[in-house]
């Protein structure tokens, strides 16, 4: 049993039935926030000489999403407190660009058809963890460390490959007793989004009823690397290690990798 809890468990009602037991209360009480702007440019199915033809869709996405912890797994680090929260989503990106097109190609070209996705972001927030410490000794170990300076220097990096930001590393301190850290929510900087997708098709014809449509869909036609992280939890002691440093606001996990769909479509 914690410290914190033993010196108030007697004081607790019910507390000889449930003992030892720590009670959680869950609510449906998180805020959000989206303002934004979209621009679509959109041209018509256009059809060429030679046997060419297609269209293209361009969708341009200016926007901010704020939040204070909206899912049932949400903690503020000052208990009840989720103003102190308040901070861009995870899912916050400011700038996004979308394309999508269809592009048809003559017989000489085995009348396929292919249609590309092209999708990037802008950089995506990613939050600070103290590493599972309490320090405000609320008995919840979701503190944030401390920081000197602007928050907006600290920013994501490759791990491993790149040189160990030590500026940054000294500026961060484990908060002192009673206090959760001065570092906000989702304060990193996290990398950017880009995305390549790629769908090529053939249509055969029998007669006016019959449609047979073979498939080729490629996903992350590049392979290209897609980071996603949404903490990165830092203990400030393994910073001394090779390890540590190499892990220092580095995300470990990425998105989907190059993948090949085939498939088949019968209309009758």
């Amino acid at each position: 049993m914690c410290r914190a809890f033993a010196a108030v468990n007697n004081l607790r009602p019910f507390f000889s039935q449930v003992g030892a037991t720590q009670l959680e209360q869950v609510a449906s009480i998180g805020n959000s926030r989206y303002i934004g702007a979209i621009f679509e440019l959109r041209t018509r199915t256009r059809h060429f000489k030679n046997g060419f033809g297609g269209s293209v869709r361009l969708v341009y996405t200016l926007s901010r999403l704020w939040d204070d912890g909206i899912v049932n797994t949400s903690d503020p680090t000052v208990p009840f407190d989720f103003s102190r929260e308040w901070s861009r989503s995870l899912a916050d990106r400011l700038h996004r660009i979308n394309f999508t097109g269809s592009f048809d190609t003559p017989y000489w070209l085995g009348k396929l058809r292919f249609s590309p996705v092209v999708r990037w972001g802008s950089s995506a927030p990613f939050n600070l963890s103290a590493g599972g410490i309490d320090r405000n000794l609320d008995d919840v170990s979701n503190d944030r460390p401390s920081f000197a300076g602007d928050p907006n220097d600290i920013e994501w990096r490759v791990f491993g490959s790149q040189s160990f930001p030590q500026d940054i590393a000294n500026r961060l301190t484990v908060a002192p007793i009673g206090s959760p850290g001065n570092l906000p929510r989702n304060a990193g900087y996290g990398p950017q989004l880009f995305q390549f997708n790629l769908s090529v098709t053939r249509d055969f014809r029998f007669g006016e009823r019959f449609h047979l449509r073979p498939v080729v869909e490629v996903t992350n036609i590049f392979n290209a690397t897609v980071y996603s992280f949404g903490s990165n939890f830092i203990n400030l002691e393994d910073l001394t290690t090779q390890t540590g440093q190499d892990g220092f606001l580095a995300p470990t996990r990425t998105g989907i990798p190059r993948r090949f769909r085939f498939g088949m479509r019968f209309d009758f």
